[in-house]
């Protein structure tokens, strides 16, 4: 991976010095390799991503939990199909249920001033970020129920975005589609699924499956313990980062150079423009 680091707001009496962490594959290099390093893809096209919080579910070890047993019971009457992106069949009916999830979710207005529309959708689900769908359809009616648009990649995936109709959101679907995700990738034999991140609490259904990881900044972990402290302390940060933060040296030594996961060769040297300042 060929890494680049952004620069945002700086803290300077603290010595502070923030950077984003970005990455562009490399040569024989594609996303399963950026996913494998933490990071996130930050555009559609799959050429640029993000170190973050990323997290993951280890489909060797994961075993489905009793309450996704009881929540799969509650959508009995939905049926999974697993398919290409290509082949999605009444797609008129699947974009109309996912525009109005989108119009309808606090989430997705947040991040834009105006409507949806049906070309928005499609940006989404044409782009290479997703290569497959998972659907579920009511089957008493054979009405769309649920999307999961999903970048595979043995053999790991990404479960990149999630629509469903809201009249089911008591029934719990939105957990339904992600375990029928986990469930249907591990039958298929991938090793891993990516989930996306988090950084908040709201997020932590994420994390609730059996098998989870999360990149710490030093590697892959499965201490929820840590990832709990993550959570209550990253409030707390002005002025310092994570690892001079006292709770986290009470839970456990700094990191060491041996735990670190990066060592960088060939920086640049300094390009000179022919420009002079007046």
């Amino acid at each position: 991976m060929r890494l680049a680091f952004s620069e945002t707001t700086p803290d300077y009496e603290n010595h502070l010095a923030p950077y984003q962490v970005l990455g562009f594959p490399d040569d024989g290099e594609t996303a399963a390799t950026a996913f494998g390093y933490g990071m996130l893809p930050s555009n559609r096209e799959l050429t640029r991503f993000y170190l973050a919080r990323s997290v993951r579910v280890d489909l060797g070890r994961y075993t489905e939990s009793r309450r996704e047993r009881y929540i799969r019971r509650q959508c009995d009457t939905l049926r999974r199909v697993f398919l290409p992106r290509a082949q999605l069949a009444g797609p008129d009916d699947w974009a109309d249920m996912c525009v109005r999830y989108m119009n309808e979710s606090s989430w997705w207005l947040a991040r834009r001033g105006r409507p949806f529309r049906t070309a928005d959708l499609m940006a989404r689900l044409d782009s290479p970020m997703t290569t497959h769908l998972l659907t579920l359809t009511d089957t008493s009616d054979n009405s769309p129920a649920a999307l999961g648009a999903l970048y595979v990649e043995p053999p790991i995936a990404y479960y990149a975005l999630a629509f469903y109709d809201v009249r089911y959101r008591k029934t719990g679907v939105g957990s339904h589609l992600m375990s029928s995700v986990i469930g249907e990738l591990q039958r298929r034999g991938l090793s891993h699924v990516y989930l996306g991140t988090c950084y908040y609490e709201g997020a932590r259904y994420k994390t609730r499956f059996t098998g989870m990881e999360f990149f710490d900044g030093l590697g892959w972990s499965d201490d929820r313990k840590k990832l709990q402290l993550f959570l209550s302390r990253q409030n707390d940060l002005s002025g310092q980062h994570l690892f001079d933060h006292p709770s986290y040296h009470e839970a456990g030594p700094p990191p060491r150079p041996e735990d670190t996961t990066l060592c960088l060769t060939d920086v640049p040297q300094a390009r000179h423009s022919d420009s002079v300042e007046e």
